[in-house]
């Protein structure tokens, strides 16, 4: 559902999501959490109530509020942090649909490397895998904020749209995964509602960017 919010509007109202889920991927602190909550406020105040996922973003700054900081940050390194074998729950994209014996991690790191560098985005210099949940996050914020920026200068802004759609159709193939996982294992709560709103919002995203291209002038190609 989307309301009445259209073009550019649209564009930030999206662009702000994924950059509180972003957010909610990154490790836990006091003031991050403030931001992310303050995010989810401000997203209110645009019509986040318009739009089909906004329950299950709710349900996630519920549970923020109510968690204790510290048994947050140590749910985070359970679940998301690296053991002998791995982490419980992967955030990056080649754990869920590659295989590493064959070389997928550099694949998928390198398709989101590709897409960066045709989009002009840079991401944030950590130690994150370019095909990590958060970076892909962030790189999908980047390219909503140029899509609105392009719209509000009266550009249908289909470049923009096509390469969203090519980071989109393959996040909504493994975060509704993801969120399962999580929610089997989280202990704590947050992430769980974090992963089932990030799921709800990329199922929503995969059918709303396709609604997006078709209205483009002159229909796909």
């Amino acid at each position: 559902m989307t309301g009445t919010l259209t073009g550019s509007n649209l564009a930030r109202m999206r662009q702000g999501c994924y950059r509180v889920l972003a957010a909610g991927f990154d490790r836990p602190a006091p003031d991050l959490t403030e931001r992310i909550r303050s995010g989810i406020l401000a997203l209110e105040d645009l019509g986040l109530g318009m739009f089909s996922f906004a329950p299950q973003l709710r349900k996630w700054d519920e549970s923020l509020e109510s968690a204790q900081p510290e048994a947050v940050s140590n749910e985070y390194v359970r679940l998301f942090g690296s053991g002998m074998d791995g982490a419980l729950c992967s955030l990056i994209e080649s754990q869920h649909l590659g295989v590493n014996l064959v070389g997928d991690p550099a694949r998928y790191a390198g398709r989101i490397e590709d897409l960066m560098r045709r989009s002009g985005f840079e991401a944030q210099l950590d130690d994150r895998p370019p095909d990590h949940l958060g970076v892909e996050l962030e790189l999908a914020s980047a390219l909503c904020d140029a899509e609105a920026n392009a719209r509000a200068g009266g550009d249908a802004a289909e470049s923009w749209l096509r390469w969203q759609q090519e980071l989109i159709d393959v996040m909504a193939m493994w975060i509704p995964g993801l969120a399962s996982t999580v929610g089997e294992r989280d202990k704590v709560g947050v992430f769980r509602t974090l992963s089932q709103a990030a799921s709800a919002f990329l199922i929503h995203e995969h059918d709303i960017v396709r609604m997006l291209i078709d209205s483009v002038p002159g229909g796909p190609e």
